[in-house]
């Protein structure tokens, strides 16, 4: 047996479902890494078979063993491929037409719209997605209204947790000497640098050696800092920040200028994010699990740029109804 084959076959993964509801099996050619735990299994309520076919399966294999035997299972495929560098679906497709089966054929970026709510991002710098070539700022019509609830709700929001305020404040004073706020440099809107205030969660020493990602169970957190970050109780002094406009209640997280940097050389549309004010919390904060590095980078930013791209009323409520349920849950970070 050929030994290509035999070192490319684990690699295609087939995934059943007992609770599809439709007939059709999903086929992703050229699959590389954009679909998360909660994209399997949103698509497996669906599909009642799922194929992801990475970039590295042999063409021969692909069809014989595992496209063919499908045809004779199934009568609906649902075809997703990226034309950019994916010849494959012009012979599945007559594969399919030949067994007189019905197919459709969706692009990988119009399927991340349209079935995932996110917009695919390229693996790789020097691919492009022709849905994004650039998004613009918010106009009037999404500014005026995000103003209204950034100013309302923030306004709730300080009243409401004014006694949470005080009691932090205590709290990180006896457990972590030193200053109860930290202010860091974040990048904004345009790109313009603005300091960041939160309350305290680690030692005055946490980035002695420069700095780093936070990770689970750091080590640089004290006790009640751990609590807050679970409980987004430290973000809560970024009101401030939204009374003086470096912020919005909503929108892509702000992130440091030194990470900025090292993501826009490796993730396409990277620096698209700036483009609008970024927000305590966003839709890439309640979609997406913590997770530090360019990985977990480029799946946010396709949450991100859906926000941008997508807004509406409907999904800014959304956002703010998740948050909470965020917060009542300690899924924070």
């Amino acid at each position: 047996m050929n030994k290509k084959l035999i070192s490319n076959r684990p690699y295609v993964h087939r995934l059943l479902s007992k609770t599809a509801t439709t007939d059709e099996v999903l086929i992703i050619t050229s699959y590389d890494y954009f679909l998360q735990k909660n994209d399997l299994h949103l698509l497996r309520k669906i599909y009642k078979e799922i194929i992801l076919v990475p970039h590295s399966t042999d063409d021969d294999y692909l069809l014989n063993n595992t496209v063919s035997p499908l045809l004779d299972k199934y009568e609906k495929i649902h075809l997703v491929t990226n034309p950019q560098f994916d010849s494959r679906y012009h012979v599945i497709y007559e594969l399919v037409i030949r067994r007189n089966k019905s197919i459709r054929i969706t692009t990988v970026y119009d399927f991340c719209e349209n079935h995932l709510k996110k917009v695919y991002i390229p693996e790789d710098i020097t691919q492009s997605n022709p849905n994004i070539h650039t998004l613009p700022a918010f106009g009037k019509r999404v500014r005026y209204p995000k103003k209204i609830i950034d100013v309302t709700v923030s306004t709730i929001i300080f009243l409401l947790s004014l006694p949470v305020w005080i009691i932090s404040f205590i709290i990180i004073k006896i457990q972590s000497p030193g200053a109860a706020f930290f202010l860091q440099e974040r990048v904004g809107m345009d790109n313009k640098l603005f300091n960041c205030i939160k309350f305290r969660s680690m030692g005055l020493d946490a980035e002695a050696n420069g700095a780093i990602f936070s990770k689970k169970k750091d080590s640089r957190v004290f006790k009640y800092g751990g609590f807050m970050r679970l409980s987004r109780i430290d973000e809560l002094p970024q009101i401030y920040n939204i009374f003086r406009r470096d912020l919005s209640l909503i929108g892509p997280r702000p992130e440091r200028p030194v990470f900025c940097e090292s993501f826009e050389e490796v993730i396409p549309y990277y620096n698209l994010r700036h483009n609008v004010k970024p927000g305590i919390t966003g839709y890439a904060q309640v979609m997406y699990s913590y997770g530090a590095g360019v990985a977990d980078a480029r799946h946010k930013l396709m949450y991100d740029l859906y926000y941008i791209k997508n807004w509406n009323l409907q999904l800014e409520l959304k956002i703010i109804l998740l948050t909470i349920i965020v917060i009542f849950g300690r899924k924070g970070r």
